[in-house]
């Protein structure tokens, strides 16, 4: 009796997390923050409990992946981005330090310095993979995306025509 209680907590509460952490990610992709990455993060914390969650992870986490490693490939969006991930850590800084700001809480600017951070990590190891990839003579996961959108377009195309 005592392990049914537990396994229904733990599925509740990993459900309830998951969709919170689903709904921040969320609206990240549309303010300031690593939407895509959050958003994997809850669909694998629903994925512990749920079947059709594994998928979508699967999905977002390719996602968000192909978008670091896009970024990594162009020299202006890998400096906009680190350019971007300080300049919020640096607004993070500035909501927790000056009281006078709007909604201006250690909560609020943590947040943005923790999205400045995830910003950051997920450039510096696309950046460390694109080179490793280079210096092993490999095409670099940006490469292999784009062949791959190709020979997606070309069945898409030759689907069409026949």
């Amino acid at each position: 009796m005592l392990t049914q209680s537990a396994r229904l907590l733990r599925r509740i509460a990993l459900t309830v997390l998951g969709i919170v952490v689903l709904g921040v990610g969320i609206a990240m992709l549309v303010l300031p923050g690593p939407g895509f990455l959050v958003v994997a993060l809850g669909f694998f914390i629903l994925s512990l409990e749920y079947e059709w969650a594994r998928s979508r992870f699967e999905r977002t986490r390719r996602k968000a992946a192909d978008l670091a490693d896009q970024a990594a490939a162009n020299r202006f969006s890998s400096v906009f981005t680190i350019l971007f991930g300080l300049g919020m850590i640096g607004v993070g800084i500035a909501w927790i330090v000056v009281d006078t700001l709007p909604a201006s809480s250690p909560w609020s600017g943590g947040s943005l310095i923790f999205s400045g951070l995830v910003v950051l990590a997920t450039m510096i190891v696309s950046l460390w993979q694109a080179k490793q990839a280079r210096d092993a003579g490999l095409p670099t996961p940006a490469e292999i995306l784009e062949e791959r959108e190709q020979e997606e377009q070309e069945h898409a195309g030759e689907a069409a025509a026949g």
